[in-house]
């Protein structure tokens, strides 16, 4: 079955999937010299890898559908925006679960959290975030591409026999 019969909710899931692969990866890849608490793991690894699947999830698809996304340079601008999307649902999970880790932090700091996150994070975690959303777009696309040649050849092959 090629990629384009597949209904939209499996395109989702597997730009979910995609997109929160190569966001763990990335993160694993940054911090992988410094040992974390395991809180920080959570703060910093988990949700991230969450973010990045559930904005995967709401705007990756697109790439998987041949309708939408066309070229590579659609494909880096569609990944570069479920990145940006990504990196405000991390703001979110970020901001609310600060406080229930650590003790310092009261749940009624969660907007000004957020907001410093949005702001200040972004210095650290936006230039790894485009990197990774720009590549993720790319293999993805690419890996769709592939498959609709593969599937293309093996369909014109068993005609012309």
């Amino acid at each position: 079955m090629a990629l384009r019969t597949l209904p939209a909710a499996a395109r989702r899931r597997t730009a979910a999937l995609w997109f929160a692969a190569f966001a763990l990866l990335s993160t694993l890849l940054f911090f992988l010299r410094l040992s974390m608490a395991s809180h920080a793991v959570i703060l910093y690894i988990v949700l991230p890898s969450l973010a990045a699947g559930i904005a995967g999830y709401i705007w990756g698809g697109a790439i998987l559908d041949s309708s939408h996304v066309k070229t590579y340079g659609q494909a880096v601008l569609r990944g570069l925006a479920v990145s940006a999307g990504a990196y405000a649902i991390f703001a979110v999970l970020y901001a609310c679960e600060l406080p229930m880790l650590e003790g310092q932090w009261s749940l009624g700091r969660v907007g000004s959290l957020f907001l410093f996150t949005l702001m200040l994070g972004i210095l650290m975690g936006g230039p790894l975030a485009a990197v990774t959303g720009m590549i993720s777009g790319i293999t993805l696309f690419r890996f769709a591409r592939h498959l609709f040649a593969e599937r293309d050849g093996q369909a014109s092959e068993e005609r012309s026999v």
